[in-house]
């Protein structure tokens, strides 16, 4: 039977330890955990290895392939991955593969393909903190569109589209080595390959022992799921409306929206927006923002510039300079002139086509984002080059810090 942990707000947090076996009731899969990949609120997300009927060969018991083993309670991400399971079929969406294959307390186990890599969010903070190649982000970023195209032609929108929530497998025996999918409510977890993990004992004697994160106090604030974004990072129309208090002189969120109001107000433009900030991860590594007002401040000033400056460090510098000095339109003007200089004095980083697809994602104006169908059909995706140059480009990469 799985144990859990505390997680410090009477919840019981999902977190056996590996080699733990659960076996499929309705196929007689049997599955055994083999090591904790990430996290999702207080819970573990785990690798598993499977075996069906077909895993003894020549007498040997080997397993037939691996899975994403995640616990669910029903509810709001588990009713939108049915329904999206039934209507998406796309190969670059990652679906639940089995459901129920053991119950936990108020909820029970799924289990979904094993994405070998992580998300490009780990892959970021792992390997490519300066940010991917743009001509890896194009691959990426139109596998992970393709999925969202499918999504959005059902007459469903994601909500939470970024880096935390495209995730990469690579086969080496396969004959596709590569895929890069787009993970969708349920399947959305925070990808932590290397999720440092210590064995703990339950919280009430006599109970089993289970893992916790090392040197993380289980009695402490939650553990921050990074494959979701902040609410401010969330488009204008959704943030203003759900998350935004004007009275507040702290600029906290709202708070009083429930989690169902705020998704009424959500549109595929809304998801687009996201795609232009995701855009802006891949491309810098790590978006070193803490709140709305600089965020907002970072996208006025790049959409005075029209460009994308080589350096985010560089733009955010001068927008906290400015913040101190209180001289707005004497620095947005140097500003303005400093960038349009880099046309000329340095060879820009990025392309004329991906600063435009991610100032048109970025405008302000629902009506002037365009449509999933409208990006893919832009000259940034239709060149793009293949998954085996990713796999070249970015899991073979020796020396991947240099792009900056």
């Amino acid at each position: 039977m799985a144990t859990g942990g505390s997680s410090g707000g009477g919840k019981l947090a999902y977190r056996p330890r590996p080699g733990n076996i659960f076996i499929d009731k309705l196929t007689g899969t049997k599955y055994i955990l083999e090591k904790v990949i990430g996290t999702c609120d207080f819970h573990f997300i785990y690798k598993a290895s499977y075996y069906t009927a077909e895993s003894t060969i020549e007498g040997r018991l080997l397993p037939t392939g691996y899975a994403t083993v995640k616990f669910i309670e029903p509810g709001y991400d588990f009713y939108k991955s049915k329904a999206a399971e039934q209507l998406v079929r796309n190969s670059n969406m990652i679906h639940v593969e089995r459901w129920r294959i053991q119950k936990f307390r108020h909820g029970y186990c799924v289990a979904f393909p094993y994405m070998s890599e992580g998300s490009l969010r780990y892959i970021l903070s792992t390997r490519f903190q300066n940010g991917l190649p743009e001509d890896c982000i194009a691959i990426a970023l139109k596998e992970a569109l393709l999925g969202l195209f499918d999504l959005h032609f059902s007459g469903r929108v994601h909500k939470r589209f970024s880096a935390g929530s495209i995730y990469v497998s690579f086969k080496p025996r396969s004959v596709l080595n590569v895929e890069i999918k787009l993970g969708y409510a349920t399947t959305i977890y925070e990808s932590a390959l290397e999720t440092p993990t210590v064995l703990k004992r339950g919280p009430e004697t006599g109970n089993q022992p289970y893992l916790g994160l090392k040197g993380k106090n289980l009695g402490g604030p939650p553990i921050l799921d990074l494959s979701f974004l902040p609410d401010w990072a969330a488009a204008p129309e959704i943030f203003h409306l759900n998350f935004y208090d004007s009275d507040n002189e702290n600029r906290n969120p709202a708070g009083s929206s429930s989690r169902s109001e705020i998704d009424e107000n959500y549109s595929v433009k809304s998801d687009i927006w996201l795609v232009g900030i995701a855009a802006l991860e891949l491309a810098y590594g790590n978006l070193r923002i803490s709140h709305r007002e600089e965020l907002e401040g970072l996208i006025r000033k790049i959409e005075r510039s029209r460009r994308l400056p080589n350096k985010l460090e560089d733009v955010l510098e001068e927008y906290h300079e400015e913040e101190k000095k209180g001289k707005t339109k004497k620095v947005m003007g140097y500003l303005k002139d400093k960038m349009k200089l880099v046309k000329y004095n340095r060879m820009n980083k990025f392309s004329k086509e991906f600063e435009e697809l991610v100032l048109d994602c970025l405008s302000t104006k629902e009506s002037k984002r365009p449509s999933v169908g409208g990006l893919l059909h832009r000259p940034f995706f239709r060149n793009a080059k293949n998954l085996q140059w990713f796999q070249r480009r970015v899991l073979y990469a020796k020396d991947p810090m240099p792009y900056y």
